[in-house]
């Protein structure tokens, strides 16, 4: 259902010595219109049976949130998503949904070539293509176009917000073991995707040199292009989507505030002094010890799908951030979060601790199941998780000292949650660090009880 148009002073009464005058309408704009009755109308534009009912879908991300639940046909009504692409996060959305339907014919052919172990259950998504054949629907308007898609809703499955979310100890470490099994299921699916014209869907995302250089023009104080001189990047398009974010937007005595903070100042030195390891994936990339591939991009738990009959991992969703890297970027942001008992915004530095139970549960799940990894990537297993806690503490670090341009505050935000979140994330390096020998142990024994592919077979 739709607004009626408005109705202009001629149109509310005939002109009483001639004949009515033929009243005149006109589309309502995108802005104008009802969500709901703007998703109904769209929805009609994919290859739908009728009848046709569109709600409100309250499981919807951070991200995208414009997604509606559609429920399709009779007597039993089929469900999808119906989903637009967030085009202010994802500047190229018509590059993610290439990607996306790359990640999505991986799997299957994969499948179809029987890469799946027998007893293991694993769903891709599926895309409805528009009454035009396409797989996605472009929709213009006087703001540019959108990209709008319907997809298939997964059935008989379920998502865990967090492992805190899960009361039960046995049943936690359960969620991990099949949260590192979903993560090695669809590496293995998708590990022969092609990355030579494969896009970041996030201009800069996961470049930890690229951060390391928007620090040293914040500390230097640049508060202009000019001033940031040869620390932007050479790319135009990566320089136009991060370059605000090397450049300082607090007024001077504030800046100097969160600069000379006695508190925070030693947090400062440490991401300072850890430059070398922060970019030691990129390097072991560059030199072709380990590939790079076409990762997954954001392997949050709620991202990963459970059976609701098995309870086993059976999908990995949300595949808007696919880009070229290594799997242990994926692996290595998994684990950091899974870990962290006290979560990303505690301010009593003494509650962040690491779980090894979860960190040998989710280990134990991916080596057990993993098929085409190799063994100098197995090797860097400890160390991943360290460099993506170092990583984004130092981009929360450094969002706090130039005045939060990324990591935007909402209205009840306190004006130091970041530097209260970079400073949770890297005590968690810390604590990361300290049990590195530990982790590094667990690994080489699971690697010896379960052989992984070697070089050539990966």
């Amino acid at each position: 259902m739709s607004h009626p148009a408005p109705r202009s002073p001629t149109e509310d009464a005939p002109d009483r010595g001639g004949p009515a005058p033929r009243r005149v309408t006109r589309a309502l704009t995108q802005s104008e219109e009802h969500p709901l009755a703007q998703a109904s109308r769209l929805s009609s534009r994919f290859r739908l049976a009728r009848p046709v009912e569109v709600h409100d879908f309250p499981e919807k991300g951070n991200i995208n949130q414009h997604t509606y639940l559609v429920f399709a046909g009779t007597p039993k009504a089929q469900e999808y998503l119906l989903q637009r692409i967030n085009e202010r996060v994802f500047t190229r959305p018509r590059s993610v949904m290439r990607a996306m339907i790359a990640s999505i014919e991986a799997q299957r052919a994969a499948m179809a070539a029987a890469r799946l172990t027998p007893g293991d259950e694993w769903d891709t998504i599926t895309l409805l293509d528009t009454r035009g054949g396409e797989p996605y629907l472009d929709v213009e308007s006087h703001r540019g176009y959108s990209c709008w898609r319907l997809m298939v809703k997964i059935p008989d499955s379920r998502t865990y917000k967090s492992l805190g979310a899960i009361a039960d100890p046995a049943e936690r470490l359960r969620v991990a073991g099949e949260a590192g099994r979903g993560l090695a299921l669809y590496g293995d699916l998708t590990c022969a995707m092609r990355t030579d014209d494969l896009e970041n869907p996030l201009p800069g995302y996961r470049d930890t040199r690229l951060y390391y250089k928007q620090l040293r023009s914040v500390l230097a104080g640049c508060r202009t292009p000019e001033e940031a001189g040869a620390l932007l990047p050479s790319d135009p398009e990566v320089r136009q989507s991060t370059e605000e974010h090397f450049l300082v937007h607090l007024e001077e005595p504030e800046y100097r505030r969160r600069m000379d903070d006695p508190e925070f100042r030693p947090w400062i030195d440490l991401v300072r002094s850890e430059e070398a390891f922060g970019i030691s994936l990129l390097e072991a990339m560059e030199s072709r010890r380990i590939r790079r591939l076409a990762i997954h991009g954001d392997t949050k738990l709620d991202n990963f799908l459970f059976s609701t009959r098995t309870g086993r991992v059976k999908a990995l969703v949300d595949l808007d951030t696919i880009m070229p890297h290594t799997w242990l970027a994926d692996w290595g942001d998994m684990v950091r979060s899974l870990v962290n008992v006290a979560g990303e915004k505690e301010r009593d530095l003494s509650r962040v601790q690491v779980d090894m139970d979860v960190f040998r549960a989710v280990a134990r799940g991916f080596l057990s199941t993993a098929r085409r990894v190799t063994p100098a990537e197995v090797a860097l297993m400890a160390d991943a998780p360290q460099i993506i806690a170092l990583e984004l503490g130092l981009r929360f670090l450094t969002d706090y000292l130039r005045g939060d341009s990324y990591f935007k505050l909402g209205p009840a935000d306190p004006p130091d949650l970041n530097r209260a979140r970079a400073m949770a994330q890297l005590q968690l390096f810390q604590r990361l660090r300290e049990l590195a020998d530990e982790a590094r142990r667990f690994v080489e024994d699971l690697q010896a009880q379960f052989p992984a592919a070697t070089p050539a077979e990966a």
